[in-house]
């Protein structure tokens, strides 16, 4: 089976029932678990639902990374708690020098292994369009959000996942795919979606 790890990531009209991951996730025998903060460790408070639908974002492609996202509709509703809460959606742009919040995931001190067992957040401001454009990963995609990591991975020639970007208590971007340490993080701009978050949770 396949999970994703993720807070709800909804507004308030998707209530409990949504989800808000990357498209590159497969979703053969999915399962959504929340509230698991560290990787491959449980303590038996995490919430494991079955997907009852998945709706992709219509113009996702390998050739457009930046459209790498999809919802899904959860069995059930999730039980929110210390651990699991609702992410309002950005609605605006965020404007550049803005610090947001990234979570994420990196190695601990004494993990040897190829897979990231710390979840941490940490903070880094965002870039204008134009520096953005002038970086390598930048340049090829639209409707991005790109940010500056302050923090140097402990391992930076490792896979880091770091998923979400919330600005001022709302999601702002979630990742395109993974990056492979760099001090420049690329992300889809959420907030050009909405329009159609909002149609899709109405179907």
């Amino acid at each position: 089976d396949s999970f994703i790890h993720s807070f709800i990531c909804a507004d308030r009209g998707l209530r409990s029932l949504f989800s808000l991951p990357q498209v590159y996730l497969q979703p053969l025998n999915l399962r959504v678990m929340l509230g698991n903060f560290k990787s491959r460790v449980r303590d038996g408070t995490e919430q494991t639902i079955h997907p009852i639908q998945i709706v992709r974002y219509w113009n996702y492609s390998h050739s457009a990374p930046q459209d790498d996202l999809m919802l899904i509709k959860l069995a059930r509703p999730a039980t929110f708690n210390h651990k699991v809460q609702v992410l309002p959606i950005a609605t605006t742009n965020v404007r550049p020098g803005t610090v947001c919040t990234l979570s994420g995931l990196d190695w601990s001190q004494e993990n040897i292994g190829r897979h990231p067992d710390l979840r941490q957040n940490l903070e880094a401001p965002v870039m204008t369009d134009k520096d953005c454009q002038k970086t390598q990963q930048g340049s090829s995609h639209r409707n991005s959000l790109c940010v500056k990591f302050v923090k140097v991975f402990s391992r930076i020639f490792g896979e880091v996942a770091v998923a979400t970007v919330i600005c001022k208590g709302k999601l702002q971007g979630i990742e395109v795919g993974h990056f492979m340490g760099g001090d420049v993080g690329i992300y889809t701009n959420v907030y050009t979606y909405v329009p159609w978050i909002e149609n899709t949770s109405k179907e």
